[in-house]
């Protein structure tokens, strides 16, 4: 790991309040919980250092309210550990460890941030794109700041958590549970609607159609970036408790 990267890895799980050794996706998901609520109070407290220009983790901070609206009932029915919980938990890590790092480092040294993701890539291929988003970021235009997040969210959706999906897809235990995402997915934010309402003939397990619930004309994120900044910030503020319950 590049020295500038582990510094503010360490720094954002300081912030998160979180031990990364701690943090063990094989142990599943209720020895988990914990840590996962404390990284999803994280991407709210990130997105409000920067709230004009952290729009991928305002809503990251919102889509945590689903896993653990979704991981709370699957260990109801399901065991767990198992490659369901397992896998999941192993998202949120994932993401968390590439991402986290970035919005520290851009927050102290924006320039400092595009030249390690520059350098990163050449052996980290999957961290290609990000100098370019966080080049975006930079702008103080608004719809380059907005491409610039869609990409993050896009970059993530691809290579970081469909990877884990797919090794769900493939234990024949764990999918018995996942296939059935496509009916409870719910929502992320109340200004767009369900999984199953806007591809109904789809499959959230993939990407190609994850993607086209998002990134459609009225879909979370187009819909996301469309609302304006004081709605966008009652909602990140809102508890974990009332982002799982749907009390918006």
């Amino acid at each position: 790991m590049n020295p500038i990267q582990a510094q503010f890895q360490t720094k954002a799980y300081e912030r998160a309040g979180v031990r990364a050794e701690h943090w063990d996706p094989s142990h599943g998901f209720s020895a988990n919980a914990l840590i996962l609520n404390q990284i999803y109070r994280y991407y709210q407290a990130i997105y409000f250092e920067n709230p004009d220009k952290f729009l991928w983790a305002g809503l990251a901070r919102l889509t945590g309210g689903q896993v653990l609206y979704g991981m709370q009932n699957a260990v109801k029915i399901a065991r767990d550990p198992c490659v369901l919980t397992q896998e999941i938990v192993a998202v949120a890590k994932d993401i968390f460890e590439s991402l986290a790092w970035q919005h520290e480092l851009f927050l102290d040294d924006p320039g400092q941030l595009i030249e390690v993701c520059k350098q990163l890539s050449v052996t980290h291929l999957s961290l290609h794109p990000y100098s370019n988003c966080w080049q975006l970021l930079q702008s103080e235009d608004s719809n380059k700041i907005a491409q610039g997040n869609k990409m993050l969210l896009e970059n993530e959706q691809k290579h970081t958590i469909q990877p884990h999906y797919e090794t769900i897809r493939k234990d024949p235990y764990a999918n018995r549970y996942f296939r059935f995402t496509r009916f409870v997915m719910r929502n992320i934010h109340p200004h767009h609607r369900r999984f199953i309402f806007d591809v109904p003939l789809g499959d959230v397990t993939r990407f190609e159609d994850r993607w086209r619930w998002i990134s459609h004309k009225k879909g979370m994120w187009t819909t996301w970036v469309g609302l304006n900044r004081k709605e966008r910030d009652r909602l990140v503020a809102l508890s974990n408790e009332d982002v799982v319950a749907h009390h918006w």
